[in-house]
C-alpha cells in the first residue's frame, strides 16, 4: 500500500487528477452494470423456469391424453357384455364369439393403434386358449402383476426390460370376479410413441421420472447427463413442491412436477441448475456495451476536464524550464484570476525582477571589466612600445640580425592586435594572427621544442570575435600541458581548430600534455585558480553573450586536454545594433 501510495504521489499532477476521475467514475458505472447484469439474468432465468414449467406441462398433457386413449380401449373391453361372459361367465359358444367378436375386435384394436404392440388375455381357462389374443396365465408367474389379483377396475401401469405394459383383471360389478377362472387383460405399448413428447424438452442435459400412485417407478430418462443417478431412490417426500430443488452426489438439482390424472402418474423433470443458465452472452454484451459508451463519455469529459484544469499548470511549466535553460527574457502572464493564474503573474513579475537585477549585474561586470582591461592597455604607451621595438629592428638589420628582427617585428604585431586601439571586439581572423605570433614567439623561447598547428574554416574569418580569447588559453596549454611533458614523452604539439556549429562559432585548443582530472578540469572554470586564468576569459564569454556559451574543458590523465570554447557569429556592427 505504501508503495501504491508513493508511486501515486510521484505522478504528474494531470495522471492523479486524470485517476482519481476514472476511479469516481468507474466504480458506479461497473456497480451500475453487474446490477443490471444481476437483474437481466434473474429475470431471464425465471422466464426460463416459467417457459420450461409451461413445456413440462403441455408434455404432461400429452402424454395424459395418450393414456387416456389406452384406458378407452381397457375400458371398452373389459366393460364390454360379451367379454364378460366369454373370460368371467365362461358362458356361450366360444368358437363363434372368438371367431365373430373377439378376434375382429382385437385386430382392429391392433390395426388403429400402431402403439399398441400387443393385445392379449391371459387366463386360467384351459378351454379358450386362442393364438395370441388368449394365452394361459401361467406365462406371467414371473411378473409383478401377475400376483396382484386386485379386485379393482383400475389400470394398472408396469414397465420391464424398457417395455410398458398395462393390466386390468376382468370384474363384476361389484368388484368381485366372477366365475372360477379370472382373467386379466394385458396391453403392451410402445414406450417410446407414449413418450416421444418428452424429446421436445431443449435443455442440455436433464433427467425424466415417471411414478405411478404409489410412487412406483414406471419410466426414468437421462438425457447427456454426466452422471446416472439413483433418482429412484429418492425419497418421494422431497418431490412433493411443484417446483422445488434436491442435493444429490455432491451437486444442486431442480426439479419440475406435473401430474397425469388418467393414469394417475407423476411426471418428474430434474437438471443441474448449472444447466438452467441463461445464455447472457447477449446481456453481457449489451452490459458491455452501454459500459463502454458510458465510460468512453466519460473519459471525453475527464480529458477536456483535465486539460482545462492543467493546460495553464503545463503552460507555466514549459515557461519555468524555459527560465532554467537560462532565457529569462520570456513574457508570463495571465488574464485568469483564479489560484492558477495569480500564480502565473506573480511569476512573472518575479522573473521581471530578476532580470532588472541581473542586467543591473552583469551591466556592472561588464563595465568592471572593461575598465580592468582599459586600465591594463593604459599602463603600456602605444607609441613608445612601437618606436622601441622599431629602433630594435633597425638595429638588427644594420647588423644583419634576422632572428632578432623577426622576433621584434613578432612581437610588434603580437602588442598591436592585444591592444586593439582600445576595442574589446577584435576579427576572428585578426585573433587568429595574434594567436600565431604568440605562439612563434613562445616557440623560440621554447628552442623550438613543440609543434603549433592552426586549423580554422576560412568562413569563419569574416565574424568578429571578444579580444585575447585565445592567448589565455594558449598559455596555459603550454605552461600545464607542453612544458610538463617528461623527456622521452614525445614532441609536444598544441592545435587550435575551428568550425561552425548551427548559429555558433566553436574552437578547440587541444595539447598532448599529461592532462588533469576531472574535478580539477571543473575547478579551473568555475574557481579563480591560481595559474590558470580561464574563469576570466570563461566569465568574459557570458557576461557578453549569456549563459549558454563559455568554455568546457575535456581532459584525461596521461591523455592531454582539450579547451572548447564558443559563442555566436556575430559582426561587431550588428551585435552593437542588436544590444542597442
Amino acid at each position: 500500500m505504501r508503495t501504491f501510495l508513493a508511486y501515486f504521489q510521484n505522478l504528474r499532477f494531470k495522471q492523479k487528477l486524470f485517476i482519481s476521475y476514472m476511479v469516481v467514475s468507474i466504480i458506479p458505472v461497473v456497480v451500475l452494470g453487474m446490477f443490471s447484469y444481476h437483474q437481466a439474468s434473474s429475470f431471464l432465468l425465471q422466464q426460463a423456469k416459467q417457459n420450461l414449467d409451461g413445456a413440462i406441462s403441455q408434455i404432461a398433457e400429452t402424454i395424459n391424453y395418450r393414456a387416456k386413449q389406452h384406458e378407452a380401449i381397457i375400458n371398452s373391453i373389459t366393460q364390454n357384455v360379451v367379454f364378460k361372459r366369454i373370460f368371467i361367465s365362461n358362458d356361450g359358444d366360444f368358437p363363434v364369439l372368438y371367431r365373430d367378436y373377439v378376434d375382429p375386435f382385437f385386430s382392429n384394436i391392433l390395426d388403429f393403434n400402431q402403439d399398441i404392440l400387443q393385445i392379449s388375455v391371459f387366463t386360467e381357462n384351459q378351454s379358450i386358449l386362442r393364438g395370441e389374443y388368449i394365452l394361459p396365465l401361467d406365462l406371467t408367474s414371473d411378473l409383478k402383476w401377475a400376483n396382484q389379483r386386485t379386485h379393482s377396475k383400475e389400470t394398472q401401469w408396469n414397465i420391464k426390460n424398457g417395455k410398458l405394459f398395462a393390466t386390468r383383471p376382468f370384474v363384476s360389478e361389484e368388484g368381485v370376479p366372477l366365475g372360477k377362472a379370472p382373467a386379466v387383460l394385458f396391453l403392451s405399448i410402445d414406450a417410446d410413441s407414449l413418450f416421444q413428447s418428452l424429446d421436445d424438452i431443449k435443455t442440455n442435459a436433464y433427467g425424466i421420472l415417471i411414478l405411478d400412485k404409489e410412487g412406483n417407478q414406471i419410466l426414468t430418462k437421462n438425457m447427456k447427463m454426466s452422471v446416472e443417478l439413483p433418482i429412484s431412490s429418492l425419497p418421494s417426500s422431497q418431490l412433493r413442491e411443484r417446483i422445488g430443488s434436491f442435493s444429490m452426489q455432491g451437486a444442486d438439482y431442480m426439479y419440475i412436477t406435473a401430474d397425469m390424472a388418467e393414469p394417475g402418474w407423476k411426471l418428474v423433470y430434474f437438471t443441474p441448475k448449472s444447466g438452467i443458465s441463461v445464455d447472457a452472452r447477449s446481456i453481457v454484451s449489451a452490459t458491455a456495451l452501454i459500459v463502454l459508451v458510458c465510460l468512453a463519455g466519460l473519459l471525453l469529459i475527464i480529458w477536456i476536464f483535465s486539460n482545462t484544469f492543467v493546460k495553464r499548470i503545463i503552460k507555466l511549466n514549459k515557461k519555468m524550464m524555459i527560465v532554467e535553460n537560462g532565457n529569462l527574457k520570456i513574457d508570463v502572464s495571465s488574464q485568469s484570476r483564479d489560484e492558477i493564474g495569480q500564480l502565473t503573474n506573480r511569476f512573472g513579475n518575479m522573473l521581471v525582477n530578476i532580470n532588472t537585477l541581473i542586467e543591473e549585474v552583469y551591466q556592472s561586470k561588464i563595465t568592471q571589466k572593461e575598465a580592468e582591461l582599459k586600465a591594463l592597455q593604459t599602463q603600456i604607451n602605444p607609441h613608445f612600445l612601437y618606436n622601441t621595438l622599431s629602433i630594435i629592428n633597425w638595429k638588427a638589420l644594420e647588423i644583419d640580425a634576422m632572428e632578432i628582427s623577426q622576433i621584434t617585428n613578432t612581437v610588434s604585431r603580437f602588442y598591436r592586435t592585444v591592444l586593439n586601439k582600445g576595442r574589446d571586439f577584435i576579427p576572428v581572423r585578426n585573433e587568429l594572427e595574434n594567436a600565431k605570433d604568440y605562439m612563434h614567439i613562445q616557440s623560440i623561447m621554447h628552442n623550438y621544442r613543440f609543434d603549433f598547428i592552426c586549423e580554422v574554416d576560412e568562413a569563419l574569418l569574416r565574424y568578429d570575435m571578444i579580444n585575447l580569447i585565445f592567448q589565455p588559453i594558449l598559455e596555459n596549454a603550454l605552461e600545464h600541458g607542453i612544458d610538463k611533458l617528461r623527456k622521452g614523452d614525445g614532441r609536444g604539439c598544441i592545435t587550435l581548430r575551428g568550425y561552425r556549429s548551427g548559429e555558433d562559432l566553436e574552437f578547440c585548443i587541444a595539447d598532448n600534455g599529461p592532462g588533469m582530472s576531472k574535478e580539477l578540469a571543473e575547478e579551473v572554470i568555475q574557481v579563480s585558480s591560481i595559474g590558470y586564468g580561464l574563469k576570466n576569459v570563461h566569465d568574459r564569454i557570458q557576461i557578453r553573450f549569456g549563459q549558454s556559451y563559455g568554455l568546457r574543458i575535456e581532459s584525461e590523465l596521461g591523455h592531454g586536454t582539450s579547451v572548447f570554447l564558443n559563442f555566436p557569429a556575430y559582426t561587431a556592427e550588428g551585435y552593437s545594433r542588436e544590444d542597442a
